[in-house]
C-alpha cells in the first residue's frame, strides 16, 4: 500500500510540479492509508516487471473518522448526507488515482492507451459503488480528470471550491450508485482484465 502512496504522489507532484513530493506529507498519507487498508479495494496497473504505472483505491467509510476529504474542503458528510435527505448503505472514499502519462506516452506498448486505463480503473472503484443505487461516492477529482470524465458519461457534482490537493488544483465530488451505473455497465468489460 506505501508503494501505491508514494507513486501516487509522485506521479502527481513530477506532473504539477516537476518535483519531489515533500517526504513528510507523503509519510502522513501512508500512515492515514494504512489504517484505512482493512476496508480498502486498491487497483494498480503494472507492468510485467511489476513497475506501476496507474492506481485507484475505493475505501469504505464506516463514519468512524473524519476523512481527509472533509478537512480539506471544510466538509461534512453525514450533514452533507442529511441536508439531502439522503440513506445510503454504504459510503465509498475514491481516492489515489494516478496513471503515469510521462511512463505510458514514452512506453510503445502502452501509448496511446490512457482513456483505457482511465475506464478500466473508474470501473474497477465504481463496481463498489454500484452494489447499491443508493450508496454515495465521494471524491477529490483533479479539475481536468472532472472534465474528462464528464466527456465519458461521468456527471459527478461539484460540492464545493476547487483546492491544492497533492500538488494540483481538485474539486469535492458525490455520486450515487445509480448515478455510475451507465459507465460501468458500458465498461465492465473491463473488468476480465483485472
Amino acid at each position: 500500500m506505501a508503494n501505491v502512496t508514494k507513486f501516487v504522489f509522485d506521479v502527481y507532484y513530477e506532473h504539477f510540479w516537476k518535483s519531489q513530493p515533500p517526504i513528510e506529507e507523503v509519510e502522513a498519507c501512508i500512515k492515514e492509508d494504512l489504517t484505512r487498508y482493512p476496508n480498502t479495494h486498491l487497483y494498480t496497473l503494472k507492468t510485467k516487471d511489476g513497475q506501476i504505472f496507474g492506481a485507484i483505491n475505493a475505501v469504505l467509510w464506516k463514519g468512524t473518522y473524519e476523512l481527509a476529504f472533509e478537512r480539506e474542503y471544510n466538509l461534512n458528510i453525514r450533514e452533507l448526507i442529511k441536508t439531502r435527505g439522503l440513506n445510503p448503505p454504504q459510503v465509498w472514499h475514491l481516492g489515489r488515482f494516478a496513471i503515469d502519462r510521462k511512463f505510458v506516452n514514452e512506453n510503445q506498448v502502452l501509448k496511446g492507451t490512457q482513456t483505457l486505463f482511465f475506464k478500466l480503473l473508474m470501473t474497477c472503484a465504481f463496481s463498489h459503488v454500484c452494489t447499491d443505487p443508493n450508496n454515495i461516492m465521494i471524491a477529490e477529482s483533479e479539475v481536468q480528470l472532472w472534465k474528462v470524465g464528464k466527456l465519458l458519461g461521468i456527471s459527478s457534482e461539484i460540492l464545493g471550491e476547487a483546492r491544492m490537493v497533492l500538488g494540483c488544483e481538485s474539486l469535492p465530488v458525490i455520486d450515487t450508485g445509480a448515478g455510475l451505473q451507465s459507465f460501468v455497465d458500458k465498461h465492465k468489460h473491463l473488468l476480465n482484465y483485472v
